[in-house]
């Protein structure tokens, strides 16, 4: 075992699949915890000796309303190393979101958060629960649940 969740600010219930950057460190999301209850996107860092430990950092704590809730889905990595992902919740009106989490400009600083979509019309889909991925020119593309004629769902496509 690598790391145990279990204080709740640390977050919990991961359900998305575990990446790894260049530097050997994991990233994921928890749907709960964190510090407002609406899960968090976490990094795991290798043990710096022999024998040692993981260390766990909460890179984001989503707050539950316009910056997203409860992310079920993996990341993905950008080139210029943001983290992307979906929640299946929040956003504005709270159909749920696509997030861009940026690294800090200087060690030791925070990450930042942007909302690149909010879900929330039955037309124009809600509730995105899978792996977005990047498309050969750059974009994002990835699916929601439901909404869309037929409310059955969608395929969308983020130009960032």
């Amino acid at each position: 075992m690598l790391y145990s969740f279990g204080s709740g600010s640390d977050g919990a219930f991961p359900f998305g699949s575990m990446i790894f950057d260049s530097k050997g460190e994991l990233y994921g999301t928890t749907a709960y915890g964190g510090s407002s209850g609406g899960g968090t996107v976490f990094q795991l860092s290798p043990p710096t000796s022999s024998g040692g430990s993981w260390a766990e950092t909460v890179l984001y704590s989503f707050g539950g309303t316009g910056d997203g809730a409860h992310p079920r889905a993996s990341l993905i990595l950008g080139s210029n190393g943001d983290l992307y992902g979906t929640t299946y919740g929040g956003g504005t009106p709270g159909g749920g979101t696509v997030f861009q989490l940026s690294p800090p400009a200087s060690p030791g600083g925070s990450w930042t958060e942007a909302v690149l979509h909010s879900f929330g019309s039955t037309g124009g889909g809600n509730l995105p629960r899978a792996s977005l991925i990047f498309g050969s020119n750059g974009d994002l593309y990835g699916t929601t649940l439901s909404g869309g004629a037929s409310n059955d769902g969608t395929v969308f496509k983020i130009v960032l």
